[in-house]
């Protein structure tokens, strides 16, 4: 038998959280019952208000400690005690089944943590083409997202979400678990619909508008803090990488022709010519080169700023005492397997 703890995290989430909610409590309902937190990143709209009218203990994040995705689900997982710990959005709708089809899969003592798959919507209610393979049977990830259940002898084994992360921290917290020999599995199942979904390219100029691309820095600079900076780089960061190659290729060039080597710099100018050919077969527009450029360049700064501007702190010292609890207290149930 395992004890499942729910922890939601939302900002402002009145439109979608008792959506999300009602979800979370049909879905407990199938295995039983469950222990549903949900920690609030001081929202100013009625998102806490609507929770604990459904019954839901609200745990609320101090501003002045800092507030992210990760901080939430941190401060979720110490405010919990279910031997599984599923975390979920407050702009998500979990399928009813899905607690029911991902509890079975943490009989095998070396799984960490579990994923099925999520639809995404934008806006408008439009579902977004799914990015990816989508796998008939499991297998092993490399990391999963924010959206997923983990066993919590795992994570206390490593450490679970970094709270001073802004940005990459499913990757980071992936890395720690598989160096102990976890493993996080993608199962052929759905896990629901994720109601403000975006595409990658969205995505990335939300982060530059909301200044999230330093933070990669950051990310980077706890990973390797930990010994695994090289493995986030070539895990997450790969393309930049070769970006970071096509930029010494044409420095390369440019000394070669100064000292007198016009061979040789022409070969380096057919190489970026191939490469410009072919980011743009694979972007299928003639500006692909110049998105590139101009992706991977804002990349590599915030990659580079963050990294020397941090300043490391201890996860374990986030000020798990800056929460306001709702007075309730409830316990986990022991749900079926």
């Amino acid at each position: 038998m395992n004890s499942l703890s729910i922890v939601i995290i939302g900002r402002n989430e009145e439109a979608h959280i008792a959506r999300c909610l009602r979800s979370v409590i049909d879905a407990a309902a199938e295995i039983g019952g469950a222990e549903i937190v949900l920690v609030d990143s001081a929202s100013t709209d009625r998102t806490a208000e609507i929770a604990r009218s459904l019954g839901v203990r609200v745990l609320a994040l101090n501003p002045a400690s800092g507030m992210s995705a990760a901080a939430g689900r941190f401060v979720g997982f110490h405010g919990t005690r279910g031997e599984l710990v599923m975390f979920v959005d407050g702009d998500t709708v979990i399928d009813r089944n899905w607690f029911r089809t991902a509890i079975p899969y943490f009989k095998q003592a070396d799984v960490a943590g579990v994923m099925g798959y999520l639809r995404d919507f934008d806006e408008q209610g439009q579902e977004l083409p799914f990015v990816g393979q989508r796998y008939t049977e499991v297998c092993s990830l490399p990391w999963l997202r924010g959206i997923a259940m983990y066993r919590r002898a795992a994570m206390d084994d490593v450490g679970t979400f970094n709270p001073y992360l802004l940005t990459e921290e499913e990757a980071e917290l992936a890395l720690r678990l598989r160096r102990r020999g976890y493993r996080l599995l993608q199962v052929p199942h759905e896990m629901g619909d994720h109601l403000r979904g975006m595409t990658a390219v969205a995505f990335f100029w939300r982060s530059v508008h909301n200044h999230r691309l330093v933070p990669l820095g950051r990310t980077l600079r706890y990973a390797c803090r930990e010994g695994l900076g090289a493995q986030l780089l070539f895990q997450r960061f790969r393309p930049t990488l070769n970006f970071i190659g096509v930029i010494l290729t044409l420095l390369a060039g440019s000394v070669l022709f100064l000292f007198g080597h016009p061979f040789m710099a022409e070969i380096t100018l057919g190489l970026l010519v191939a490469t410009c050919a072919a980011i743009m077969i694979k972007k299928r527009t003639l500006g692909g080169p110049l998105l590139y450029y101009a992706l991977h360049s804002l990349i590599l700064y915030g990659l580079l700023t963050g990294f020397f501007t941090t300043q490391v702190k201890d996860p374990r010292d986030y000020p798990l005492e800056a929460i306001e609890a709702n007075p309730a207290n409830y316990r986990p149930v022991e749900c079926r397997v």
